[in-house]
Order: structure tokens, then C-alpha cells, then sequence
């Protein structure tokens, strides 16, 4: 769980963001993260190019090995601290507590205070994303660590049938796929009848956004929303973020 939360690398294909850590010597930012450490953030994959100038920055403000680290991000006039701390629960398992604070710098008092409401559900959001991705970092850093390749560059295909379009995924559908293959895009502009995922390899959290929304505007239209094909990685993940009964299966 740890090496999953903080081996932090230049690009994070779950979150789609890339990083620079100042003072890192290796390409694992997390092998040498100490308080202190400052960085930004890039949306997408830098590819060894500098960042922007208005990159978001932070830095480390806590880090206690196998515990806890925490984040302070400076955006514009508000000021975004982020902490994950882990505990043994027990019988194998580990507890895992996101915090995340917001404070707004300059602004008078009925300004922020009318603007309070909208932050705690940004910020209840924000938590429970981060805590959605947990089973993807997990996958990705039990990836990383075996040294083993992709199994297959994310692609999709439809196939036409009698009542509509059938999407098929295939191989890793991780946040980088999702946007190269527009695929809230596609589910909400074509005809798509049920998805296919008996090829699917690998899915992440960034994923389901997209399915859930074709989900709920099937049903409101009558229809059922349909997952084709035996997958037991996908049913896990259905599982584990509680959309299971969202989608009918068939096998």
C-alpha cells in the first residue's frame, strides 16, 4: 500500500499527471521523498520536456516512512493541503485516511463564507476520487515492481448489431486511453446498445465516470445498460467502487 501511495514517478498513467521533484536523482521521486521537497504537477505526460511556468507547485510538508505524507499546493489564491495516513487494521488489511483542507487567501469574509458550502463538496469530491484510485495504484505499482510490459496499448472498435452499437474495449484502459479514444465522447454521441470487455486487460478508476453517465442515460431512456463478456478483473473492480448493480452483466 505504501509503495502504491508515494513511489512517485515522473508520470502517473492513473492520475494522468506528471511530476518534478526537485533535488530527485533517480526516476523514483518516492525512493528519496523527504518534508521539504518541493515539485509541480502537469496534467498529461511531459516526456522529459520542462514545465510550464505556471505549473502547479507544492511541497512536502510531512513524511514519515510507512505512515503518512502530506502536500501543500499553492493555485492561484487558495491553498490546498492533502494527507494520507495509513494504519494496520488487521488480519492483512490496512486503513487509509485522505484528509483534505482548503484555504482561500485574500477575499473578504462574506466572499469565502458564501463560497464555503461550494468547497466542502469540492473537497468531499476530491477525497472520494482519491480514494476510488486506490485499487489503480495498487495494480500499477504491483506493475512497475514485476517489471512486466502492458499487455496491450487500450483500443476500442464497435460492431454493429440489429438494436444499436456494440462498444468493445480492449487491452489497458487507463486515464491517458480515456482521452485519446474520446470516450465520454463516443458513449454519449453513438448508439451504443452494450460494451464489450472480455479483451479488456486492465481498467481504471477515470474509466467509470464515462460508463456510469451511459449507464444512467439508458436507463432514464427505458433501456438496460449491458457489460458483455467474462472478466473477472473488471467484476472486481465493479465491485470495489460499488457500481455493480449499475450494469447488467452477461456473460
Amino acid at each position: 500500500m505504501w509503495e502504491a501511495l508515494t513511489a512517485v514517478l515522473p508520470y502517473c498513467p492513473v492520475c494522468d499527471v506528471s511530476y518534478v521533484f526537485s533535488g530527485a536523482t533517480d526516476d523514483r521521486a518516492g525512493s528519496r521523498m523527504r518534508k521539504g521537497m518541493r515539485f509541480v504537477c502537469v496534467p498529461g505526460r511531459l516526456d522529459g520536456a520542462p514545465p510550464p511556468q505556471d505549473a502547479v507547485a507544492g511541497v512536502v510538508v510531512d513524511w514519515v516512512a510507512q505512515r503518512s505524507v502530506g502536500t501543500r499546493l499553492e493555485v492561484a489564491s487558495e491553498t490546498w493541503r492533502t494527507g494520507i495516513e495509513l494504519a494496520d487494521a488487521g488480519e492483512g488489511s490496512t486503513r487509509v485516511t485522505v484528509t483534505v483542507t482548503h484555504e482561500s487567501r485574500g477575499g473578504n469574509g462574506l466572499v469565502r463564507a458564501l463560497q464555503r458550502k461550494a468547497l466542502r463538496r469540492t473537497v468531499q469530491q476530491t477525497v472520494d476520487s482519491e480514494l476510488m484510485k486506490l485499487p489503480d495504484h495498487i495494480r500499477q505499482a504491483t506493475k512497475d515492481s514485476s517489471g512486466s510490459s502492458p499487455v496491450e496499448r487500450g483500443s476500442s472498435s464497435f460492431e454493429r448489431e440489429a438494436t444499436g452499437r456494440v462498444l468493445h474495449l480492449r487491452g489497458e484502459v487507463d486515464a491517458p486511453t480515456v482521452r485519446r479514444l474520446q470516450l465520454p465522447r463516443v458513449l454519449e454521441e453513438s448508439e451504443v446498445v452494450a460494451i464489450d470487455v472480455r479483451e479488456l486487460a486492465y481498467i481504471d478508476s477515470s474509466a467509470f465516470a464515462p460508463l456510469l453517465r451511459w449507464a444512467q442515460r439508458t436507463s432514464r431512456a427505458g433501456r438496460r445498460a449491458v457489460i458483455r463478456g467474462t472478466n473477472p478483473g473488471f467484476d472486481e473492480t465493479l465491485g470495489v467502487m460499488g457500481l455493480t448493480s449499475a450494469f447488467i452483466r452477461e456473460r
